[in-house]
């Protein structure tokens, strides 16, 4: 039987938990605030923040696991960055608009304007990502 501590390593390796509960909190906040500002609604204002909480702890935690590992595998320095950057903006930009589409949301465009946040952190932490790896390879 799996314990917890193991669970927790094993899903390391797909999720990297920091940037995911750092990532839930700003886009939940900015959730709570775009839903209460236009209802005044608090119930469903905080519904809505924890809904994208949540999908933002579970998929921003692999989308920015998965630019780490597109930034400290491809051995072609540039490549990896841009790589890093590119593949995993682009595949959440896409599914988030899907996603806001599909459940018949009013106005996706400008609810997947928030996911453009994503373009920097990723350009950050692929290249901080990389950085940190190529230290562990000249020592």
């Amino acid at each position: 039987m799996l314990n917890l501590k193991k669970i927790i390593r094993i899903g390391s390796n797909v999720v990297d938990y920091k940037m995911g509960i750092a990532g839930a909190f700003v886009m939940a906040l900015v959730v709570f605030l775009i839903n209460f500002y236009s209802t005044n609604n608090t119930s469903g204002s905080l519904t809505a923040a924890l809904k994208q909480g949540i999908y933002t702890f579970i998929f921003g935690g692999i989308l920015m696991k998965g630019c780490e590992n597109l930034a400290t595998k491809i051995r072609i320095k540039y490549l990896a960055l841009l790589a890093s950057v590119i593949l995993p903006s682009s595949l959440t930009l896409f599914l988030t608009y899907e996603l806001h589409q599909f459940k018949g949301t009013p106005k996706p465009i400008e609810s997947t304007l928030p996911t453009l946040v994503i373009i920097p952190a990723t350009a950050i932490w692929g290249y901080k990502k990389r950085k940190q790896s190529d230290i562990k390879l000249q020592l």
